[in-house]
């Protein structure tokens, strides 16, 4: 049995991580409409591997739904849709993804690649391949289904004209309950390569709130989007084999946003890293560029899609304002963010 992750969260810097009040400067609700682009952006063959990675994804999740609690009938499809249709030209396609295309790390466009490359696909293949090798096993169904469905809905949101009906009908009003964060969070085993070796990593998620957090599918896909890129980070960094989340609502006496918290313990060698790098002003991940493994760009997406949900103009107003953050305390590294909260 997998032994839970400790807690990382004190209560004490947990309200560190709190601010008082925090003004939403929009005058509507933000809608999930940011970071995303059309299908002329890209070139032919990017449009030919995206179109063709969303078409299989979408057999996987009619795979890897479960009807009646017949799961040895949908092990059995997803096997065989895996030996029809293996992970690894997927996965290729997808590293050569956007690579043609764009030079600025931190353009619209980069970040557009960054989350149809990320999001919930990189531990989803990583699981596919292990499923490819050892069969899939009903316990298997359900992780598979939920990241397979949460990134069709990445796709959409990010490629608006991927798929324009289903887009259309992700923008219709339809409220969604942070018990969707929980249901998928809890627990959850997440693949992550650290040099050539697939480590398992799970994260502990301890929910203090009940109620609702978006109010369409495409909204609901911005906040995924955060979250992937923060837990994605964290995972992928964490010394150990565990991550610690916390979902609460602010203030106490009248909650209006969504408080959610992921802490990881670091090696020495990040920490000195990131001392030297940011000194205390942990802040400034955010703002792009910096990164130990990767494009140094999830931090950044965070900082936009946070402000773009309260009307912000910059990262800088974000961080400055507390809507997110980051801190580091002895090993522990910690990021918070902020999302408005859907009113009664």
């Amino acid at each position: 049995m997998t032994r839970r992750p400790p807690d990382l969260w004190p209560s004490a810097t947990l309200a560190r991580t709190r601010p008082g009040a925090l003004a939403n400067h929009r005058d509507q609700r933000f809608r999930g409409e940011a970071l995303h682009a059309s299908l002329a952006s890209f070139t032919d063959p990017d449009v030919v591997a995206v179109r063709t990675l969303y078409d299989w994804l979408g057999a996987l999740e009619s795979a890897s739904h479960v009807v009646e609690g017949d799961r040895a009938s949908a092990c059995a499809a997803v096997d065989a849709l895996l030996t029809a249709s293996p992970v690894s030209p997927h996965v290729h396609a997808m590293q050569e993804f956007g690579r043609s295309i764009t030079r600025d790390r931190n353009s619209h466009l980069a970040k557009v690649i960054h989350d149809v490359r990320g999001g919930a696909l990189t531990s989803l293949l990583m699981h596919l391949r292990q499923c490819e090798v050892r069969g899939v096993a009903p316990e298997d169904l359900l992780s598979l289904f939920v990241r397979v469905r949460d990134h069709r809905k990445i796709l959409r949101g990010t490629l608006t004209d991927l798929d324009a009906d289903r887009r259309a009908r992700d923008t219709e009003l339809r409220q969604h309950d942070v018990r969707l964060l929980v249901e998928k969070w809890s627990d959850a085993t997440v693949l992550v390569d650290r040099g050539g070796v697939t480590r398992a990593v799970t994260v502990r998620l301890d929910a203090h709130f009940d109620g609702g957090v978006s109010e369409s599918c495409v909204e609901f896909s911005a906040l995924d989007r955060v979250l992937y890129n923060v837990l994605n980070n964290a995972t992928r960094h964490a010394a150990d084999d565990g991550v610690h989340a916390v979902l609460t609502a602010t203030p106490d006496d009248a909650p209006a946003h969504l408080h959610v918290a992921v802490a990881n313990r670091v090696s020495d060698g990040d920490v000195r890293a990131l001392r030297a790098r940011f000194g205390d002003d942990l802040g400034a991940l955010f703002f792009g560029g910096y990164s130990a493994t990767g494009s140094g760009l999830g931090l950044r997406i965070c900082a936009d899609m946070v402000g773009n949900a309260y009307g912000l103009d910059d990262p800088e107003e974000a961080v400055d304002g507390g809507y997110l953050g980051a801190l580091l305390e002895g090993d522990v590294f910690g990021v918070w963010f902020h999302w408005p909260l859907v009113a009664d």
